[in-house]
């Protein structure tokens, strides 16, 4: 079996619930949160089976990490910014919810926003995937700006 329908194999499980399935709905860093949580785990998949590693695990974790709605921002309490450093446990109360996790798939949740959040990531599995997130996160607010650079400079090149 290919490494593409391995990882869809794992989608397909949260991708048949319709909570999870609004995050395609959801705005996050200038695009949509299911396509965030899918170039987050796409890059875990591959890294932590490259590199030997629980690779189901992992994308599980990444593939739940910011499993939150705006129905569950409403709920709570916090103020937005103070939301954004509750938003793994909350993440992590909606996986239980709809998923059984193992340690390594809680760890991933609660501890992806590390430094921001207290405790660090236990497993290589969370490392990556927190490591992932941050990558993508930086591509995702920068694309933009970089896609303009990038333009500039071929026509810089050409006149």
């Amino acid at each position: 079996m290919s490494n593409k329908n391995i990882y869809y194999n794992i989608f397909s499980e949260f991708y048949s619930v319709n909570k999870y399935r609004e995050l395609k709905n959801m705005s996050h860093h200038g695009n949509n949160r299911l396509d965030h949580i899918n170039r987050v785990s796409k890059m875990s998949f591959y890294l932590s089976k490259k590199m030997g590693f629980d690779y189901i695990s992992c994308t599980r974790g990444a593939l739940l990490h910011d499993f939150f709605t705006v129905e569950d921002i409403s709920r709570s309490n916090e103020k937005y910014n103070d939301f954004l450093h509750e938003h793994p446990r909350i993440s992590l109360n909606n996986s239980k919810k709809y998923f059984e996790l193992n340690e390594i798939e809680e760890d991933i949740i609660l501890t992806h926003m590390f430094p921001i959040v207290k405790g660090r990531p236990k497993y290589a599995e969370s490392k990556i995937v927190c490591l992932c997130d941050k990558l993508v996160s930086c591509y995702e607010f920068f694309r933009y700006q970089v896609n303009f650079m990038i333009h500039l400079f071929i026509l810089f090149i050409i006149k």
